[in-house]
């Protein structure tokens, strides 16, 4: 059964890198397609404080070239731009090739949001080892069968969707059990994930129960 991932990643090594270290700015992706793997055509929505000086970040970033402004509504501009081999990790093509479809997608507060629908939960698991394998931090917020009715609305207690899974089988493989019966690469190679991503889920997810339920 299809599912729809929210999810997060960082910034570094992607499209815009240099620009939007430089210029504070939400992005909301409009559209992507490839008639060129290797070259990716981008549209999106940018709003800042600076849209000039946005523009001008954009025009001298690497990653991108054929910078054009389409439109401009209340403040908002609506670029097309051109991925260049500068684009260290490009992932569009790699959910497209999973079998994946694009929701929605924005960059805001040094990271990039984004919900996509697998045609499975492997499939899932295939694009997240991808992106922690090229060391961007993946992190996934919510996952549900596309068939659902989805309000948005983060879990009661506050985890998020990777926190839980990771959390649950820690538990499950007696991690937390006296002596332990698994390890922390256990749980990783079972994810699919790093030894530190498991560390850094189980870190959050303790902090966050704590501010839930303790504090």
């Amino acid at each position: 059964m299809s599912v729809i991932a929210d999810f997060s990643t960082g910034m570094e090594g992607l499209v815009l890198e240099q620009a939007l270290q430089r210029v504070d700015a939400r992005l909301e992706v409009e559209q992507a397609y490839a008639t060129d793997p290797d070259h990716p055509i981008l549209f999106f929505w940018a709003t800042c404080d600076d849209p000039d000086a946005l523009e001008a970040a954009m025009d001298e970033d690497p990653t991108v070239t054929n910078v054009h402004r389409l439109s401009e509504v209340d403040g908002r501009r609506l670029y097309r731009v051109r991925l260049t081999e500068a684009v260290e990790t490009i992932l569009y093509t790699v959910w497209v090739e999973l079998g994946g479809e694009g929701v929605e997608a924005e960059f805001r507060d040094g990271r990039w949001y984004s919900k996509i629908r697998f045609p499975d939960r492997g499939a899932l698991r295939e694009y997240e080892a991808y992106v922690t394998a090229n060391d961007l931090h993946f992190e996934l917020h919510r996952v549900y069968d596309a068939s659902e009715d989805v309000t948005g609305e983060d879990p009661p207690d506050g985890l998020t969707e990777s926190q839980r899974e990771t959390l649950l089988l820690a538990y499950e493989r007696g991690f937390f059990d006296i002596p332990r019966r698994a390890t922390a690469a256990e749980l990783a190679e079972e994810l699919g994930v790093s030894r530190q991503a498991v560390s850094e889920r189980l870190r959050r997810a303790y902090a966050t129960l704590v501010e839930e339920h303790v504090v």
